[in-house]
């Protein structure tokens, strides 16, 4: 008889070898383990940083996010193991994506380009928030696609985006007269508005500036202005609506119209109207009155003089 023992260890072997394989590809590989359990080859730190622009939004913004990424490394070339390795590291991809209320509108970079020891490259997206956006914090997911082409390395990074509803308050500085109007202009936001400027309205009331351009204002900033008034026709009581407009980056906006009234403030342009002690009122009485007892003054000095020299 002959001995099946041969083929029975060749089929045992095969198996086994079978079964190694089988346990091998199931293991991790070395990407795997965040601290290395199994051979790494060095990496230079990509350091990710971002910024808004404007810093705060408004609802109906549109802005700016810049994300600088940077290689920390200190030299090109490594020696790690007898083997050398670059720190240079190429850039295949950088996109960032949108949340509620907040929509990206600029596609993904792909093949950016290598980046050296101490390098830095900026890309630009642009973002605009929905009229309806909630206040608040909102975030922005980055995504990074970078390192050795044979082991790509995908980085995830939050961006901030604050958005903010405020716009720039306008108060009574002081009890308006016939002659003029006083008010403060404050910015309560948390970023700098540009071109801001402050439009008056009333019915039959002239404004004197037509509008009042103050600029930049920074945060918590506050400016007194006056405007000088002159009323068309008498009036008991004139609204008098301050608007202003500003522009938050590049988008303009209009804050909410504010109203003070005149009272007994109508002053028309021959004097007549308009309450005793304010601007030029009673100015056309106090002519008439000179007008009046200026000839009786003239004429009884001179009946005195002419007494005076009788004998």
């Amino acid at each position: 008889m002959k001995s099946k023992s041969g083929p029975i260890l060749i089929l045992s072997f095969v198996l086994m070898v079978l079964m190694l394989i089988q346990a091998f590809s199931l293991c991790p590989s070395a990407s795997a383990y965040p601290y290395g359990y199994m051979y790494r080859c060095p990496e230079p730190t990509i350091i990710i940083e971002s910024s808004v622009s404007p810093e705060v939004l408004m609802p109906g913004d549109t802005g700016i996010v810049s994300i600088v990424i940077e290689n920390s490394a200190d030299q090109y070339v490594v020696s790690y193991q007898r083997e050398d390795f670059s720190f240079t590291v190429p850039i295949y991809r950088v996109e960032l994506t949108g949340s509620e209320g907040l929509e990206v509108s600029t596609n993904p970079y792909e093949n950016v380009g290598t980046i050296g020891p101490g390098d830095q490259i900026t890309t630009y997206f642009n973002i605009k928030s929905d009229e309806n956006t909630t206040e608040g914090t909102h975030f922005l997911d980055v995504l990074l696609v970078s390192g050795y082409a044979e082991a790509p390395e995908e980085t995830n990074r939050k961006i901030p985006v604050k958005v903010d509803s405020s716009d720039v308050l306008l108060i009574q500085a002081e009890v308006p007269t016939a002659a003029s109007v006083s008010l403060d202009v404050a910015n309560p936001r948390q970023n700098t508005l540009n071109a801001v400027t402050i439009v008056p309205e009333a019915k039959g009331v002239e404004f004197s500036p037509e509008e009042y351009y103050i600029g930049t204002m920074e945060p918590d900033e506050i400016f007194t202005i006056d405007f000088d008034l002159l009323a068309l026709a008498p009036s008991d009581a004139i609204d008098l609506d301050f608007m202003a407009k500003f522009k938050n980056g590049d988008t303009w906006h209009e804050s909410e119209v504010y109203t003070t009234t005149l009272r007994d403030g109508g002053q028309a342009p021959n004097g007549a109207g308009g309450p005793a002690g304010q601007g030029n009122s009673g100015v056309g009485t106090t002519t008439a009155a000179t007008a009046i007892l200026l000839p009786t003054v003239i004429g009884g000095a001179y009946f005195w003089r002419r007494r005076t020299k009788k004998p």
